[in-house]
C-alpha cells in the first residue's frame, strides 16, 4: 500500500522538500494567496448588505456580462466558490495541485496561467451559448468557481512532472463530468485542460 501511495505521490517530492526547508508560505505564496482570498470572498458573498454587493460587482459574473463588455468579474469570479465542498477542493488543490506547479514553474506563470486557464475557457463558451441562444442553465445563471483554474493546473502539472497518476486522476475527474452534466459548463473544463497541456508544454522547454 505503501509503495503505490509513494508512486502516485511521488510528483510531489521536490515540492515537499522545499516546504519542509523554506515553509509553504515562502514556496508557493501565489497558492496560498489566491485559496486565503477566494475563501474571504466566498464567506462575504454569503452575508447580506454591503459585503455582499462588492462581491457581486467585483466576482459574481454571468453569461449575460460579455455582450456589454464587463470583464472585471470574470477575472474575478474565480474568486468565488458557492458551495462548501467547493471551498474544500480548492483548499486542497493548494497542496495538491496549486503549490507543486509554483514550485516548478514560478509565481509569474502560475498566475498568467491561472488567469488565462479560467478566462478563456469561460469566454469562449460563453459566446457559444450567446451565440447559440441555447437555455442552458449552466452557464445562464451565475458562472463561478475555481474549477477551471484547478483543471488546468491539473493538466500542467501531469505534463511538466510527467506524473501518470495526475493524468489518470485528471482524465477520470474529467469522464466523470461529462457522463454526469454533459453540458456547455462542462466544456469549460475540456477547454482549460487544453490550455493546461499547452502551458505545461511551454514549462518543459
Amino acid at each position: 500500500m505503501s509503495a503505490v501511495l509513494g508512486w502516485v505521490m511521488a510528483y510531489q517530492r521536490p515540492f515537499r522538500v522545499r516546504v519542509a526547508r523554506d515553509g509553504l508560505l515562502a514556496v508557493a505564496p501565489v497558492s496560498v494567496t489566491y485559496v486565503l482570498v477566494t475563501l474571504v470572498v466566498s464567506v462575504l458573498w454569503r452575508n447580506p448588505g454591503a459585503a455582499r454587493r462588492a462581491v457581486s460587482a467585483c466576482c459574481a459574473w454571468r453569461a449575460a456580462d460579455l455582450a456589454y463588455g464587463r470583464l472585471v468579474p470574470l477575472f474575478g469570479s474565480a474568486l468565488l466558490v458557492c458551495r462548501p465542498v467547493e471551498a474544500v477542493w480548492t483548499v486542497a488543490a493548494v497542496w495538491l495541485l496549486l503549490g507543486p506547479l509554483e514550485a516548478i514553474g514560478g509565481r509569474r506563470r502560475l498566475l498568467l496561467l491561472g488567469a488565462v486557464g479560467h478566462a478563456v475557457p469561460t469566454m469562449v463558451i460563453d459566446l457559444c451559448w450567446l451565440v447559440s441562444g441555447r437555455v442552458d442553465a449552466g452557464v445562464a445563471g451565475l458562472d463561478v468557481g475555481t474549477s477551471a483554474v484547478v483543471v488546468t493546473a491539473a493538466a500542467a502539472l501531469a505534463v511538466v512532472t510527467r506524473s501518470l497518476p495526475v493524468a489518470l486522476a485528471l482524465a477520470t475527474g474529467l469522464a466523470v463530468d461529462l457522463a454526469a452534466a454533459p453540458d456547455l459548463a462542462t466544456a469549460e473544463h475540456l477547454v482549460a485542460a487544453a490550455i493546461g497541456v499547452g502551458g505545461g508544454l511551454i514549462l518543459r522547454r
